[in-house]
């Protein structure tokens, strides 16, 4: 990771300093994604979230008691019920609403995106869900469920690996905006890698996909030590 400057000119100082994020290689994509999808325990079996997820039963506006099950039993989420009391209360979710359930991260037009203001609404939406016991990373394994295209998980590992600070709220769009300015190189291996999937039975989107990668590349991961690490 390397700084450039621009504007610079002797004996001024620099207009601007640009610190671009570190480069994240994932050797073998298919074969990552395949042994996370084939063998990790939070995409195997009819009780794990990817299950669940896939599954949709889920109300896509509030968060429900079967959420923070979901993100407890093999996600490793470990997340007391009690911190998700209040949210369960509100029912209705002005912010999860605010974000149409067809928004694609890597999909959606430009002009959509814009025009749907989706960097403010998650940021709005992160901020309403994150508080007492819930940081971005359990806020996210819940929100995923209830926008799957469009929300990664921002655990630390991810974050860490992107080089995006774990701040709360700020982080979960950041590492949105970053996947979505990258999205032109990612898409075709993402596709590629949902289609073969699919033809093995296993649906996943591509925000999934692309999150399962990202995770698997950090060194201490189950994949590095065996299939039995939640995720």
């Amino acid at each position: 990771m390397s700084p450039t400057t621009t504007g610079t000119t002797a004996g001024r100082k620099p207009a601007s300093l640009r610190i671009r994020r570190p480069d994240l290689v994932v050797d073998d994509p298919w074969a990552t994604a395949l042994k996370f999808f084939t063998e990790n325990s939070s995409s195997i079996g009819t009780r794990s979230y990817d299950t669940y997820v896939t599954e949709g039963a889920s109300p896509p506006n509030k968060v429900t008691d079967a959420d923070v099950s979901a993100i407890n039993v093999t996600m490793g989420a470990r997340s007391p019920h009690k911190d998700w009391a209040e949210l369960i209360e509100r029912g209705h979710l002005r912010e999860l609403a605010a974000l149409g359930t067809n928004l694609d991260l890597f999909q959606t037009p430009d002009a959509v995106w814009t025009r749907e203001r989706v960097p403010l609404r998650l940021a709005e939406l992160f901020k309403a869900v994150i508080g007492k016991g819930i940081g971005i990373a359990r806020a996210t394994k819940v929100l995923h469920i209830k926008r799957p295209a469009l929300i990664p998980v921002c655990d630390s590992y991810v974050l860490g690996l992107i080089g995006i600070p774990n701040v709360g709220a700020d982080s979960g769009v950041a590492l949105v905006d970053h996947l979505r300015a990258v999205r032109k190189d990612l898409l075709p291996i993402l596709l590629e890698i949902q289609s073969r999937l699919r033809q093995r039975g296993c649906d996943r989107t591509l925000v999934r996909i692309a999150d399962s990668l990202m995770w698997s590349a950090y060194p201490d991961t189950w994949l590095k030590r065996g299939p039995s690490q939640r995720r």
